[in-house]
C-alpha cells in the first residue's frame, strides 16, 4: 500500500537508516499534519463562536435594559416600565436617604430605594446588614424572579398600587413569600380569599404546602374550614389531622346562648307567628338582650324538631305540619344551619317519623334516640311507647343508618310532652340514655357503647324512696352526670358515677316549670322557664338560680345551644357555593 504522491522506500533505503528521510513523508508524520491543522480550525471556529455569542448577549442585553424589541413595543401602556429605564427607578418622594441598589430580576434591572424596600421586606433587611458582595457592590441578582411580579410589589411598596389578577397570584405570593414582603402578602391574602372556590381550592393548598407557607395554608384552610360540610366532597378527602384543623378553626372566640321554638302545636296570625320563625342569640359576656338572628327555613303554623350541634352547624331534625289542596300532613325534614356564613341547607330526614325525640352528639355524628310517632299531635297517654329504634347520622354522607335498639325488652320508659325522652347525655365514647320505668317509676341510666355498638344498663336504679322525680328535666356533665327534674312542690338535682355506678347526693331547689330542651357550659345548666318568660341559668355546684333577660316572645317549648358566631362586621360569605 502507498501514499498518494510519495514513491516506497527501496529495500537499501529501510536499511541504511534508523530514523525516517526528511525527504520522504512517513505516515505518522502526515497523520500529525491533518492533526494539527483539524485542532486550529477547531479553535478558531471556537473563538468565532465565543465572539458571536458575546456580541449578541451584549445586544440582548442591551435590549433588555432599554427594551426596545419588537415585542415589547406591541405591549401597550401597561408595560411602559419594561421599555422606558426611568419608570424601572423607585425612590420615596419625602424620604432623603439616595441610597439604592440595582435589582436585576429575570429580564428587567431596577434601581430602588434601599431603605424603603428594607421596610417592607425582611430579605433585603437581612441583606443589607450582611456585609455580602451584592450590598458593597449595590447590585443584587434575582433572575429567578419574575420582572413583572417584582414591578408589581414596588409599585404597592412605593405608589401603593395594588391590582392583582388569578393569573399572576401564585408568581406574586411565591415571590412576596420568598422576599418576606409581608405588607404586600396581606393584599395576596384578600385576593386569594376571592379567588377560592370548590374547583381551585386544592390547588391552591397543594401549592401553600409546596412553598412552605403557613399563611396561605390558614387562608385556604380558612375557607375550607367555613364551608366544612357544604365541601364535604372535598374536605372529607383530606388527611385526618387536616380535617381535626378544619373543624377547631369553626370553635374559635366565646359562644352565643341560642334560642328557638322547637314545637309550635298552635295556630295564629302571621304577625303572631312571625316572631316565633325566628333564632335569638344572646351574650352571656355582655348579658343585655336578646337580639333577632336567622330565620327558621321552612312556612308552616305546626311543627315539631329536635335540634343538635356539631362542629358548630346546628341540625334542626323532625318535621312540620304542610297544607295540601285537601287537609294537611306532617312532613319530615331535616336542616342544617352554617352561623358563620349565616346560611340554612336542606338534609337528609330522619328514616322514621318520630317526635319529642332526643339527639346525642358525638365527635363525628348524631344519635336520634327516642320519641314517637311524628303525626299524633295527640297528648300521650299510657299506652304510648317510645322508640326503641335509633338511628346515626353521618354529616360526611349525609346518610341515616339504624344501629342497636334500645334495650327496653321488659319494661317502657315513660313519655311526656314538655320533654324529649328519653334524655340524654355523651361523654368519652359513650352514650347515657336516662328514663323513668313506668311500672316502678325508678330512674335508669343505660349506656351505649358507640365502638362496640352495645347497650347496658348501668344499676342500681334511683328509686321513688330516694327521691321523687316524676319530671325529668335534664341530663349532662360526663362524671358525675348530673340529672335535673321536680315534681309538685319543688325541683331536684342528682348526681350518678358511671365510673363508680353510684348515686350521689339528692339535693333540692325552689320549684320552677322548666320545659323543652336545655343545654350546659361548664358548670352551669340553662333552660327554658315558661313561667318567666325567661331562660334560668342554673349552677350545678352551688345550685345558685338567674334568670336571663326576658324573650321578646311568650316561651312554650324552646330548645337552646350554643353557636360561635363571626365578630361582628366580620360576616364571611359563601364564595364560590352555589
Amino acid at each position: 500500500m502507498t501514499l498518494m504522491g510519495f514513491p516506497p522506500l527501496s529495500h537499501e533505503e529501510w536499511g541504511q537508516t534508523s530514523v525516517w528521510p526528511t525527504n520522504r513523508p512517513c505516515k505518522v508524520h502526515v497523520y500529525q499534519t491533518l492533526a494539527a491543522a483539524v485542532s486550529f480550525l477547531l479553535q478558531t471556529l471556537a473563538r468565532f463562536t465565543v465572539s458571536i455569542l458575546t456580541r449578541a448577549a451584549l445586544v440582548l442585553r442591551k435590549r433588555v435594559l432599554f427594551c426596545d424589541d419588537v415585542s415589547v413595543t406591541r405591549s401597550g401602556n401597561k408595560d411602559n416600565w419594561l421599555r422606558n429605564m426611568q419608570q424601572r427607578i423607585y425612590y420615596s418622594r419625602e424620604s432623603e436617604d439616595t441610597s439604592s441598589v440595582i435589582v436585576q430580576t429575570s429580564i428587567c434591572s431596577f434601581q430602588v430605594e434601599l431603605k424603603r424596600l428594607m421596610e417592607h421586606s425582611e430579605y433585603f433587611r437581612a441583606l443589607s446588614t450582611s456585609c455580602m458582595k451584592e450590598t458593597l457592590e449595590s447590585q443584587i441578582l434575582l433572575d429567578h424572579i419574575p420582572s413583572e411580579t417584582f414591578n408589581s410589589i414596588l409599585e404597592y411598596i412605593f405608589k401603593d398600587k395594588f391590582h392583582m389578577n388569578e393569573e399572576e397570584l401564585l408568581s406574586s405570593i411565591e415571590t412576596a413569600n420568598y422576599l418576606v414582603c409581608q405588607s404586600y402578602l396581606e393584599k395576596c391574602w384578600d385576593s386569594l380569599r376571592s379567588y377560592l372556590c370548590p374547583e381551585t381550592c386544592l390547588m391552591y393548598l397543594d401549592f401553600a404546602k409546596s412553598i412552605a407557607c403557613e399563611e396561605m395554608l390558614a387562608v385556604v384552610y380558612q375557607y375550607l374550614s367555613d364551608s366544612v360540610l357544604e365541601l364535604c366532597t372535598i374536605t372529607r378527602g383530606l388527611q385526618e389531622g387536616e380535617r381535626d384543623r378544619l373543624v377547631r378553626q369553626r370553635v374559635q372566640g366565646h359562644q352565643n346562648l341560642c334560642i328557638l321554638k322547637k314545637e309550635n302545636l298552635i295556630s295564629g296570625s302571621p304577625r303572631e307567628l312571625d316572631p316565633i320563625r325566628y333564632l335569638y342569640r344572646f351574650d352571656l359576656e355582655k348579658k343585655r338582650f336578646w337580639s333577632q338572628g336567622t330565620k327558621l327555613p321552612f312556612i308552616a303554623e305546626k311543627w315539631n324538631f329536635s335540634t343538635a350541634v356539631l362542629w358548630n352547624y346546628l341540625f334542626v331534625i323532625g318535621g312540620y305540619k304542610q297544607k295540601l289542596k285537601r287537609g294537611f300532613e306532617f312532613r319530615m325534614a331535616a336542616f342544617r344551619y352554617n352561623p358563620i356564613l349565616d346560611h340554612w341547607d336542606t338534609i337528609t330526614p330522619l328514616l322514621k317519623r318520630r317526635r319529642h325525640f332526643s339527639l346525642a352528639v358525638t365527635q363525628s355524628n348524631i344519635f336520634a334516640i327516642g320519641g314517637w310517632y311524628l303525626d299524633s299531635l295527640l297528648a300521650p297517654d299510657s299506652s304510648t311507647c317510645l322508640y326503641t329504634a335509633v338511628e346515626c347520622y353521618d354529616p360526611w354522607t349525609d346518610t341515616w343508618t339504624f344501629v342497636s335498639s334500645l334495650p327496653l325488652t321488659d319494661f317502657s320508659f315513660s313519655v311526656s310532652l314538655s320533654h324529649d325522652l328519653p334524655l340524654c347525655a355523651v361523654h368519652s365514647s359513650y352514650i347515657y340514655v336516662l328514663g323513668s320505668v313506668q311500672r316502678t317509676g325508678e330512674k335508669l341510666v343505660l349506656q351505649y357503647n358507640i365502638q362496640t355498638d352495645t347497650w347496658q344498663e348501668l344499676l342500681p336504679t334511683l328509686t321513688r324512696a330516694d327521691a321523687s322525680i316524676p319530671g325529668l328535666y335534664f341530663l349532662g356533665g360526663s362524671d358525675p352526670l348530673y340529672l335535673v327534674g321536680g315534681n309538685n312542690q319543688e325541683n331536684v338535682m342528682a348526681s350518678f358515677s358511671p365510673g363508680s355506678r353510684h348515686w350521689g347526693e339528692v339535693r333540692r331547689m325552689p320549684k320552677c316549670s322548666l320545659a323543652g330542651q336545655g343545654t350546659s357550659l361548664q358548670n352551669c345548666y340553662f333552660m327554658p322557664a315558661p313561667e318567666l318568660n325567661s331562660v334560668l341559668e342554673i349552677d350545678l355546684v352551688t345550685l345558685q338560680t338567674q334568670t336571663l333577660h326576658p324573650l321578646p316572645y311568650p316561651l312554650s317549648y324552646e330548645a337552646l345551644f350554643f353557636l360561635y358566631f363571626p365578630p361582628e362586621g366580620c360576616k364571611r360569605e359563601r364564595v364560590g357555593l352555589h
